[in-house]
């Protein structure tokens, strides 16, 4: 397959996960994403329409795009959650492209996807989208029983392992994350004022962290750590947003332990 049909079939794939997980389809979108003009985006979705899922997507006004019939099911993605997550967070490369053709001698461990329903992903980011409140039924490791939670989201966050919206709780009265596939049925939007993100301070201060080889090491294991993560001086400064300081230590595999990493999310 040449560079363009793996470009062309990239595109095709981005559409799908689009329409599948967001339950629409935004031109402008697709023409940011790509750097294209109005008039091949159109003509992706017109291929895409055609080609690969015939009579799936249908033109909506009120949306500027397109939205999926009722019997929408994806024909080019296998309808994983990890899919969409990774190419709204920037992951999705040609590379991506390939994964039906796998090399000889390249491999990657392969995490289980959480279980997490299109029709949770649509209307959570449709309240970031719009500033407004959800009301949801959640589940933690510290109230394990499904419990009625009133939440104002913002922001899609992932830390390299799982996935989590930013929230204010209105329960708690202040802004928590909460992890996606603990969402249980589809949320709803409630009338009950919707919480300025610009109050979730934790979000919007940047702090840096230090981090050193392990003292407990001898010194040729510390200059190989500072070798693996670039250390000059012996140590890494990381400017981080204060509310995922946490996550960022786990990517580094900080001296924390798995419990402390739980204790990050809401309970």
């Amino acid at each position: 397959m040449t560079t363009d049909k793996h470009e062309v079939l990239l595109r095709m794939r981005a559409i799908e996960l689009l329409a599948y997980w967001e339950g629409r389809l935004v031109t402008n979108r697709l023409m940011s994403w790509f750097g294209l003009s109005r008039q091949q985006t159109s003509a992706d979705i017109k291929r895409y329409n055609t080609l690969y899922n015939p009579d799936a997507l249908i033109h909506d006004p009120s949306v500027k795009g397109y939205v999926p019939k009722a019997s929408f099911q994806p024909v080019l993605t296998t309808a994983h959650i990890n899919e969409y997550l990774n190419m709204l967070s920037g992951l999705v490369s040609e590379s991506h492209a390939l994964i039906a053709t796998p090399e000889p001698n390249l491999a990657a461990v392969q995490l289980p996807d959480r279980s997490v329903r299109p029709e949770v992903i649509r209307e959570v980011l449709r309240a970031c989208r719009n500033q407004s409140t959800l009301k949801m039924i959640y589940a933690s490791m510290q109230n394990p029983q499904w419990h009625e939670r009133m939440i104002s989201p913002h922001t899609l966050v992932y830390t390299g392992f799982r996935w989590h919206v930013r929230a204010y709780c209105h329960q708690s009265k202040q802004f928590k994350d909460f992890l996606l596939s603990r969402i249980d049925r589809t949320p709803v939007v409630v009338a009950i004022e919707s919480v300025d993100p610009a109050q979730d301070q934790q979000w919007h201060e940047e702090i840096i962290l230090t981090l050193i080889p392990n003292p407990k090491l001898n010194e040729a294991q510390k200059a190989l750590v500072e070798k693996d993560f670039g250390m000059p001086d012996g140590r890494l400064q990381i400017p981080v947003k204060k509310a995922l300081a946490h996550y960022t230590l786990q990517r580094y595999q900080a001296a924390i332990t798995l419990a402390e990493a739980d204790d990050a999310l809401c309970g």
